[in-house]
């Protein structure tokens, strides 16, 4: 979407910030109010504008109802959301948002007696924030994310001996190093629908007796219908525990422990979540 100034039709990027921020707003304000009607013409004009969909538009259009929900979020939606936040992300999770994942992952390895590790994965690592509880257990560290400003951040604290800039499933079908003993996946699975081929890679990238981290967000199991996932009013993914311990089965990860949780919290309301610890089976 461009604008014009006089003559000489010439760009104005200022404009067109604006311009969007407006519209995005007002399809949030009619979404909100309950207008979804006209909160999903707004959400599909900009979607035609913006086939990427960096704003997410189609996420909005299936949390209200009016579109399918996607079996994955956009890549374009996941760069700009995560690029705009990197400056301030460790802040606002941990202290506005009240992430509680890191604590709790470092409260339930000691408890389960779990490590040392010689390899860590950490998938959609972001600055780093599991690494900084997780590193003193670990030999060498990789983290992997799609979000070149939110390696940058994890970079500066000097956490990993290895970053990667990838999406997560063509990463691990390209990966020719050694497996894993630990992978580790916290706040990952909300921005992901379908699970089954992200699975399998990471069984498949894991050592015998591997431990598997991750956390994903819940709802009441009736509200699937029989779904293996379903879009929150917030435009993350939540998934069913149905889906989560098929996954589990058909990769021959063994459940170790299952935490329900608050995660975090979305305009002060909680969000419901659990952190699973899983471990790879030997061949039998």
């Amino acid at each position: 979407m461009g604008n014009d100034i006089g003559d000489n039709n010439h760009f104005n990027p200022v404009a067109d910030i604006i311009s969007d921020f407006f519209e995005l707003n007002n399809a949030l304000d009619l979404e909100a109010s309950g207008k979804y009607d006209e909160a999903a013409e707004a959400f599909e004009q900009m979607l035609r504008n913006d086939p990427e969909d960096s704003i997410g538009a189609a996420l909005h259009l299936a949390a209200i109802g009016k579109r399918d929900v996607p079996s994955s979020m956009p890549e374009a939606h996941i760069l700009s959301l995560f690029g705009q936040m990197s400056g301030t992300y460790d802040q606002r999770l941990l202290e506005n948002l009240k992430y509680a994942i890191p604590e709790k992952v470092g409260e339930r390895f000691a408890a389960l007696g779990l490590g040392p590790f010689k390899r860590m994965l950490d998938l959609g690592c972001g600055t780093g924030l599991c690494c900084e509880v997780l590193k003193e257990q670990v030999t060498h560290k990789t983290g992997l994310d799609l979000s070149a400003e939110m390696l940058e951040k994890a970079r500066e604290k000097e956490l990993y001996d290895v970053l990667h800039e990838e999406e997560i499933t063509r990463f691990l079908k390209a990966n020719r190093t050694e497996p894993w003993d630990l992978v580790v996946s916290t706040d990952v699975i909300p921005y992901n629908g379908t699970l089954d081929e992200m699975f399998s890679h990471i069984a498949g990238s894991m050592t015998p007796d591997g431990i598997f981290l991750f956390s994903n967000e819940v709802q009441p199991e009736e509200n699937f219908n029989g779904q293996s996932y379903l879009m929150g009013k917030h435009c993350r993914y939540a998934h069913s525990l149905d889906y989560i311990q098929r996954l589990l089965k058909q990769n021959n990860l063994e459940l170790l422990d299952r935490t329900e949780m608050i995660i975090r919290l979305e305009h002060g309301n909680p969000i419901t979540g659990q952190l699973v610890i899983a471990r790879k089976m030997g061949a039998e």
